[in-house]
């Protein structure tokens, strides 16, 4: 019984010309009876000529792999999920905490200076993770993951772990 294309849950492009152009065993059959790939034999390493006629040849076999990023590990994404929300309630717990130390700190120090240092303290987590995915494009998961951990210790909002938000909840 054929199906219908629209009924398919996934289709690919160029999925219906094969299927017009074969049966649905027809293709295991065309490729067990299909003959292997001839192959160059090797040029004696005196005669340049027939090497280079057989590296013209055979051009894939002289082809280096692509220095294209095979992409993230499913465990490498999921902990960059983990750490981005690790990071955003880092954002959260850095404003509740600057805004219920607000009083306390304007006490000490002036209130421009309070409001730059707030605004660091609360844009320093976004800042890490962005950073840390910007400058480790090329590096291996391990490198990205362990500059997150060390960023998740050192951007700790202290003021909100202490004082439970400061008086701001």
């Amino acid at each position: 019984m054929a199906s219908d294309p629209d009924d398919e849950a996934l289709s690919w492009e160029g999925d219906d010309e094969s299927r017009r152009a074969r049966t649905p065993g027809e293709g295991r059959r065309a490729r067990a009876d299909r003959a292997p790939d001839a192959v160059t034999p090797p040029a004696p390493a005196s005669d340049p000529t027939a090497a280079d006629a057989g590296a013209r040849a055979n051009p894939a076999a002289d082809a280096e792999p692509a220095d294209e990023p095979g992409g993230l590990s499913t465990v490498a994404l999921v902990a960059l999920g983990v750490f981005a929300g690790v990071y955003l309630l880092y954002t959260v717990g850095w404003v509740l905490g600057a805004v219920g130390m607000q009083g306390k700190a304007l006490f000490l120090i002036p209130g421009p200076v309070y409001a730059a240092a707030m605004w660091t303290a609360v844009l320093a987590p976004a800042l890490w993770f962005a950073m840390v995915l910007l400058l480790t494009r090329h590096s291996r998961d391990w490198v990205r993951l362990v500059l997150l951990v060390v960023g998740a210790l050192l951007l700790v909002p202290w003021p909100f772990v202490i004082a439970g938000g400061g008086g701001a909840l």
